[in-house]
């Protein structure tokens, strides 16, 4: 439920501000305290279901998928950054992703991504 409620948030803050701002707002206060330790994994899974559901906002997008978890790893201990890039595709079409990295290298992704950076937060 938390998490529905975080992807709501970011969903609204989206259209009201900018990228950055909606992405302050989803982090929070990195000052706050874990409730308990949480396996990177499982949060994984946990959004990735939660956004399956594709319906109203709760669709699976890479870049609510990548905040949110940003937001729960944080709160876990585990700094992450939220990267977003984009990569020429077939037909002169250009394709876009978020994914998180720590320490330099991404997490929770299938296969690396291959994009070029054009923005990271924070």
């Amino acid at each position: 439920m938390r998490m529905a409620w975080w992807v709501a948030v970011l969903s609204a803050a989206a259209r009201l501000y900018s990228l950055p701002r909606a992405l302050e707002i989803v982090a929070g206060n990195k000052k706050e305290s874990a409730r308990a330790k949480a396996n990177e994994d499982d949060l994984a899974r946990a959004i990735d279901l939660l956004l399956a559901a594709d319906f109203f906002i709760f669709t699976p997008v890479c870049w609510k998928r990548a905040a949110v978890l940003h937001r729960y790893l944080s709160r876990s201990g585990i700094s992450t950054r939220i990267i977003f890039g984009v990569r020429n595709e077939s037909g002169g079409k250009v394709a876009g992703h978020a994914w998180l990295e720590r320490e330099g290298h991404p997490i929770l992704e299938n296969t690396p991504p291959e994009y070029v950076v054009t923005y990271s937060f924070p």
